[in-house]
């Protein structure tokens, strides 16, 4: 078994998109049962698939903009299936100006399954996702890692939104709470890995 990391492309958009599905699926994932309830979920359509054209069009639009890093993990072992993936938003370089940081048209969501007034409380659904059927192999760390890597090459702080469940692993890797934010009455926390941390000096 090799897992490999490596830019996604427009062909893995589907992929990951039914990777998504299967990963942060309502009857598993708190914050996807709140955005889009099982109530709401049609009976004529499979089980969790109700939000599919939505994480397809969102998934495209992150892969085309220039400010994010869509990666995906792949088993060599399984005709390079595609077992993980990760989007990663990009800073603006200091050579850059912030008009010229281009922002991807948010997909639209499906109304008729969705709670709107939920997603509103809602900053970002998901940035590292792991095929369940492959889970507890490295993969999340191995795309947790990637990005910690390219801020630290780049001498930069990394930031992101933690889980209860994910906590663990960024705390493994160094990050430090900066806050808790209580989402839909499970307490999450907003994390920072300076860049200084990584190795004791600022890159």
């Amino acid at each position: 078994m090799t897992i490999i990391l490596r830019k996604a492309t427009e062909q893995d958009i589907p992929l990951i998109a039914a990777l998504a599905s299967k990963a942060f699926h309502p009857a598993s994932d708190w914050i996807t049962r709140q955005i889009f309830p099982l109530h709401l979920q049609p009976p004529t359509v499979p089980d969790g698939e109700a939000a599919l054209p939505w994480r397809l069009s969102r998934k495209t639009a992150s892969l085309r903009g220039p400010n994010t890093a869509s990666i995906v993990a792949i088993d060599t072992a399984l005709n390079d299936q595609i077992v993980g993936f990760a989007l990663w938003d990009l800073p603006v370089g200091e050579e850059e100006t912030e008009a010229e940081m281009v922002t991807p048209a948010e997909a639209e969501l499906p109304a008729d399954v969705t709670d709107l007034k939920a997603y509103a409380q809602l900053q970002n659904l998901d940035f590292i996702g792991v095929d369940p059927n492959h889970q507890r192999r490295g993969i999340g760390r191995a795309l947790l890692s990637w990005g910690i890597e390219q801020a630290t090459k780049a001498g930069r702080d990394c930031y992101l939104m933690a889980t209860p469940q994910g906590r663990p692993l960024y705390e493994d890797a160094g990050f430090e709470v900066v806050r808790p934010l209580d989402m839909f009455g499970v307490m999450h926390h907003s994390m920072i890995l300076k860049a200084k941390s990584v190795n004791g000096t600022r890159a």
